[in-house]
């Protein structure tokens, strides 16, 4: 019985959670249009992800039934490893580093120097860029090279979500929240340059 509830227990919470936006967003159906735009704006999404979450647990339990014999004997990374495979459909292997695993444990320390030094030259390189270019220009430029050549997806999929993700920070900033991002500084003084 505590097992069964124990397997239950994230979908309680999600359930519990649901009820509170699907409450909050029927109370604020009462509102004037300007007062219930922020709660709408929390409470829709939030509504569309307990959903989701629920029947991902759902799915979770009947992957956990079937594939319970097939992970036997295997140590809780290899399981963490098998259980995203099955969720993304193509094989995953973590990267969890020299803390988690001991020094023999394949990886070469050259290795290791090289992928850290490669991800901090994207994080760098992001951070230069907004301050230079500002956001509009660096952040698409990031996520293009990043999707194409790091994460090795093809030009359509780099392309399609560098377009998807541009946008959705566009409305988001700009037109939802009206905030202006940072212009950059050479983009700034290009833009003086050609207008004045």
């Amino acid at each position: 019985m505590m097992n069964r509830l124990s397997k239950y227990s994230n979908s309680f919470m999600t359930l519990f959670m649901l009820a509170v936006f699907v409450a909050m967003v029927a109370v604020a159906s009462r509102y004037p249009a300007g007062a219930r735009f922020m709660p709408f704006v929390i409470g829709f999404p939030a509504i569309a992800l307990c959903v989701l979450q629920l029947f991902l647990d759902a799915r979770e339990r009947r992957l956990a039934r079937e594939g319970a014999i097939a992970d036997a004997g295997l140590s809780d990374i290899e399981k963490a490893e098998r259980q995203v495979s099955r969720a993304v459909g193509r094989p995953i292997h973590f990267d969890v580093g020299e803390l988690l695993l001991p020094t023999d444990a394949g990886i070469d320390p050259r290795e290791h120097i090289r992928r850290e030094t490669i991800a901090w030259g994207y994080f760098l390189a992001l951070i230069l860029g907004v301050i230079l270019f500002g956001f509009h220009v660096a952040v698409p430029v990031f996520l293009l090279t990043f999707l194409r050549f790091r994460a090795k997806t093809s030009w359509t999929v780099a392309i399609g979500g560098t377009l998807l993700a541009s946008v959705v920070l566009f409305f988001a900033f700009e037109r939802v929240l009206r905030i202006s991002l940072h212009q950059g500084f050479i983009t700034e003084w290009l833009m003086d340059r050609i207008s004045g």
